[in-house]
């Protein structure tokens, strides 16, 4: 009996066996909101000191973005690249010599959802007087903004469940012609809009102003 094969065959047979025995793709990971990540490292020169000992305000040269190894799990697993920018807002713009970061994790396809539907990216925007932390997800507003709502506002009840929290925030997101909106305390809140540079996408947003 010849027990020799063709070298197509053979090929497939071990294109076939690679597929069985290997690794599956991990699920997804759900995201459900306040759970961001830290994208920004700070340098060990960060806490430089002038002549009198008084420590200096960090400056763009004392941040860089975090690697994807200095992420805590999951985020290692299902971040691509963070990409860092940093301006430096000075007192004559906001009364404060300090600095404003924008963090952007690019995440790899199908590694992360939100409300069921694809997280494209994680963006962070932070500095003294503001923060703005948002998911953006890799779908229309039309087709994601009800089942976005949908999770806010069940979060918000089970959290007020837990708290035991009868005069609390309405969890009844407000509808504008921008989108969705809940405040959860005098200076913070949660937006669900289309991204305006790309209205194939929409943003979740966690956001706060001083």
């Amino acid at each position: 009996m010849d027990c020799r094969q063709p070298l197509t065959v053979l090929l497939w047979l071990a294109v076939a066996a690679a597929g069985v025995c290997g690794e599956s793709p991990l699920p997804a990971v759900e995201a459900t909101g306040g759970d961001f990540p830290v994208l920004v490292q700070a340098l060990d020169r960060s806490m430089r000191a002038d002549d009198a000992g008084a420590l200096l305000e960090p400056g763009c040269a004392d941040v860089r973005a975090r690697r994807i190894d200095e992420l805590p799990p999951p985020w290692r697993k299902i971040v691509d690249r963070v990409h860092l920018d940093c301006e430096r807002v000075g007192p004559e713009n906001s009364g404060l010599d300090t600095i404003a970061l924008a963090g952007t994790a690019y995440l790899k396809p199908g590694a992360m959802r939100m409300a069921g539907h694809p997280v494209a990216e994680v963006r962070l925007m932070d500095s003294e007087l503001w923060g703005d932390h948002q998911y953006v997800l890799d779908a229309d507003y039309a087709s994601v903004a009800a089942d976005l709502r949908a999770l806010v506002e069940s979060r918000c009840a089970q959290q007020r469940m837990r708290e035991e929290d009868t005069g609390g925030v309405d969890c009844t997101m407000t509808v504008g012609h921008a989108g969705l909106y809940l405040p959860t305390d005098e200076i913070s809140g949660i937006w669900i809009h289309a991204d305006p540079d790309d209205p194939q996408r929409t943003i979740y947003a966690e956001a706060w102003a001083d």
